[in-house]
């Protein structure tokens, strides 16, 4: 066979796949996405829109999707490489983009084709790999949001400008940082909480950890003060309360109401809100705040974007 007419066959081979691609079924076409580097695309594209569910959580549905979307491609792609599809299918169900990137980059030279024996198996497992993977995907993004640092919006103003109503903020979880006085917290739901307020939103709210166990907490004088000792109330502290006083110039933005004094709870933090004489949503109204209920450290606002700041 000469020169000439060994192109002209592989040309005509060409048509001939190209010609029986066409007439597929055009469910095949999501296949196309996997072709090397399309995946590393859908790899990219998944962890932003995890991302963007921290600020804005039904993005992790999104996100599950294009996960199962490339689950139902990768056994598409299989079939049209020539096998059944049961192992792309499986590897791409477990690690989403990522298992389809590596299968793509491995069968990036091999060539496509329509199968003869018809397309009723391969349309069945490709749905049921788009649902397992949308499945595994929503569930696994789902869990490692609420273990690790996600967005909370806050029900109710407590911290004066500095956290307001309706702000959604980034929480790292106190098994990544540890919580100390000082620190702007997530107040969970206890007991407390309930009685006081009553509320049916998932959280207490925002206030900031200005008293630890043991601590006996007050204010007098518009100043609050931290004791080792119980101090007669009618007097106030005495230099053998050992008492002293807070510096709280870098946030507080109004004096402190009388109050006090109240022995912090073992197993508790005394919370209290920057905004001490504004809306009144802290220790003073639900109690001393359980350890297990603080939900982590607050380290910025995420939106509104014109109030995005780190705190």
């Amino acid at each position: 066979m000469s020169a000439s007419e060994s192109t002209r066959q592989i040309e005509l081979n060409r048509r001939r796949r190209r010609n029986s691609l066409k007439k597929a079924p055009r469910f095949l076409g999501i296949a196309r996405i996997m072709r090397w580097p399309r995946p590393l695309g859908g790899l990219l594209l998944v962890v932003l829109l995890y991302l963007g569910a921290v600020i804005w959580s039904p993005l992790l549905w999104l996100a599950a999707i294009v996960w199962g979307l490339w689950a139902a491609a990768a056994v598409l792609d299989a079939v049209l490489r020539g096998s059944r599809g049961l192992t792309a299918g499986v590897v791409a169900i477990i690690f989403g983009p990522l298992g389809a990137s590596l299968i793509s980059f491995l069968r990036r030279r091999s060539i496509r084709k329509v199968p003869g024996e018809g397309f009723n198996w391969p349309t069945t497992y490709s749905l049921v790999a788009l649902a397992l993977g949308f499945l595994l995907a929503a569930f696994v993004f789902g869990a490692v949001l609420r273990i690790g640092p996600h967005g909370v919006s806050v029900p109710r103003a407590a911290m004066g400008d500095r956290v307001e109503s309706g702000d959604r903020v980034l929480v790292v979880p106190k098994r990544y940082s540890p919580v100390g006085v000082g620190d702007v917290v997530v107040v969970d739901r206890f007991k407390g909480v309930d009685a006081a307020l009553g509320q049916s939103e998932p959280i207490a709210g925002v206030g900031r950890i200005v008293g630890r166990a043991g601590e006996v907490v007050g204010a007098t004088d518009g100043r609050l003060y931290l004791c080792r000792k119980l101090p007669d109330a009618t007097v106030g502290p005495q230099p053998e309360d050992e008492c002293g006083n807070p510096s709280e110039l870098l946030y507080l933005k109004t004096p402190t109401p009388d109050f006090g004094p109240i022995r912090i709870p073992r197993g508790t933090w005394w919370v209290m809100s920057d905004d001490r004489q504004g809306v009144l949503i802290d220790s003073r109204v639900y109690g001393a705040v359980p350890v297990d209920a603080i939900v982590g450290r607050v380290v910025a606002i995420l939106t509104p974007l014109e109030r995005f700041k780190i705190l």
